[in-house]
């Protein structure tokens, strides 16, 4: 079961203009509400609006990674390419060339 709890603790106040104590109320572990002591300013925390908000930036994020990913990955290779050995470049070539030799003749027969 999920348990409510309250707790004070001296935040500065911006209605206020100076540290105050407020009254923090938890329900189970996530924050509810923060109320001002003195002022009575009280600043609730909407639990659905802030799943809609994190879930739209997730979404946003999940999006986008692809993109991100693939720009990172260039600027990686960029400055990694000088110190791959050349010859790690030219044996797909030699390969390749070979494979399109084999299939020329044996097209051509």
């Amino acid at each position: 079961m999920v348990k409510d709890e309250e707790t004070k603790i001296v935040l500065f106040c911006i209605n206020c203009n100076s540290e105050t104590e407020h009254t923090v109320n938890y329900i189970g572990e996530y924050l509810k509400s923060i109320q001002c002591d003195k002022c009575f300013k009280k600043v609730e925390i909407d639990r659905r609006h802030l799943r809609t908000v994190f879930a739209e930036d997730f979404i946003d994020r999940i999006l986008s990674k692809p993109h991100r990913m693939s720009r990172d990955l260039k600027e990686a290779m960029a400055y990694l390419l000088p110190f791959f050995p050349k010859r790690l470049f030219k044996e797909p070539k030699k390969v390749i060339k070979e494979i399109i030799e084999v299939l020329k003749k044996k097209n051509g027969e």
